[in-house]
């Protein structure tokens, strides 16, 4: 038995700061995700499993849905079975959401989708004189922090071979946040008669056995965040045979993505804007995505001699995206070293603040800028005592 496991694909992806670009950057998901519909047909797969997060949103564009619709036909005509289930991203929270927009591909006969949130439905098919029973619960967005999905649920095992779609984090196996549902070890152990959890929501792959039971992530099919610039993107390739699983880890073709870190301490202090652009321009590429991250300690003074909007356009000049994070925090004048005052420049504040109420013409403008500058001081004073 032959079985293409994929997740996170993050079809019709969606963040504003693309701007104009954001059609072209969307393509790269699409290309990504049908190298798995490609890769399924030519390798003669049995099954097609998609552990959620096909979508990136509730209610996707026709385009990414209409390629959808045309991936799992071609699946269908060449014999392969699919399976999807809905993650975080592609599951509506509530009722007036409507449907996961995998509900045509179920209606159209072209998937079996496990809408469910709350419990498991499953289906036998015999491959090759093995009984195989797929079982899928969706994503339950309605979950609470730390609530434990498989708590007190069993899951179906109706067949010679078992699998059990779902788009969780599980403990101890992959990083997760406290504010969101975690499966524990103990509930896969209380399903040992399930060979392989096909799982989606962590982006990296990983995989490891609990019991007898196989623990898979594909990992994203491409980059969804600066934060996996380093992560393979790619989904699985699994053979089974008389109960053993052997994977392949197939790697997608993702839009190129690079992160540079540049420490203030190592910025000597009359070539600031030289050796950023030098380091920007170092890692660009005209295809890729570019984020130059700056932190440290740094004085106000140098500070404000970073020409921020000329970074920007040297960076998009040479990227097909730039960003820039600053993380610098700034220090009174003096040799840039930390110290335990208050990290904003109170007295300039004030004034500045003071300049322009002198300039006033008139009383009422002269009590605006007065009451500008108590909110000024007030806020600042808060920010500071908070640190």
């Amino acid at each position: 038995m032959k079985i293409v496991l994929t997740a996170d694909n993050h079809l019709n992806y969606y963040s504003q700061k693309f701007g104009a670009k954001l059609i072209e950057r969307r393509e790269f998901f699409g290309k990504a995700w049908w190298e798995t519909i490609e890769f399924a047909i030519r390798e003669d797969a049995d099954l097609y499993l998609c552990a959620g997060d096909l979508f990136d949103q509730v209610v996707p564009r026709n385009p990414p849905r209409a390629r959808v619709v045309e991936g799992f036909r071609k699946l269908k005509e060449k014999g392969v079975k699919a399976f999807i289930i809905g993650g975080h991203h592609d599951t509506p929270a509530t009722l007036s959401e409507g449907a996961t927009p995998h509900n045509v591909l179920a209606k159209a006969g072209l998937a079996t989708v496990f809408e469910n949130t709350d419990g498991f439905s499953y289906e036998v098919m015999e491959i090759g004189g093995t009984e195989v029973c797929t079982a899928g619960m969706s994503t339950n967005r309605k979950l609470q922090a730390g609530t434990d999905p498989l708590e007190n649920l069993k899951i179906p095992a109706h067949g010679d071979f078992n699998i059990a779609l779902l788009h969780y984090s599980i403990e101890k196996m992959v990083p997760y946040s406290e504010e969101e549902p975690c499966i524990r070890l103990a509930s896969l152990e209380a399903n040992k008669n399930i060979d392989l959890f096909a799982m989606g929501h962590y982006h990296y792959p990983t995989s490891m056995k609990i019991g007898s039971s196989h623990v898979m992530y594909p990992g994203s099919t491409e980059h969804h965040n600066f934060g996996e610039y380093k992560n393979e993107t790619g989904f699985l390739f699994l053979k089974e045979e008389k109960g053993e699983i052997k994977k392949e880890y197939i790697k997608t073709r993702c839009q190129p993505m690079n992160r540079v870190l540049v420490r203030t301490s190592s910025l000597p202090r009359d070539q600031l804007m030289p050796r950023l652009i030098e380091e920007v321009e170092k890692a660009s590429n005209s295809k890729g995505l570019l984020q130059l991250v700056m932190e440290g300690n740094l004085d106000f003074e140098w500070y404000s001699k970073i020409d921020f909007v000329k970074l920007t356009k040297v960076g998009n000049e040479r990227n097909f995206y730039f960003e820039y994070d600053d993380r610098i925090s700034l220090t009174p004048e003096g040799d840039g070293s930390p110290t335990s005052g208050r990290l904003e420049p109170r007295k300039e504040i004030i004034e500045l603040g003071n300049a322009f109420i002198e300039k006033c013409q008139t009383e009422n403008d002269k009590k605006m800028w007065m009451k500008a500058l108590e909110i000024a001081r007030t806020y600042y004073d808060k920010a500071a005592m908070e640190e």
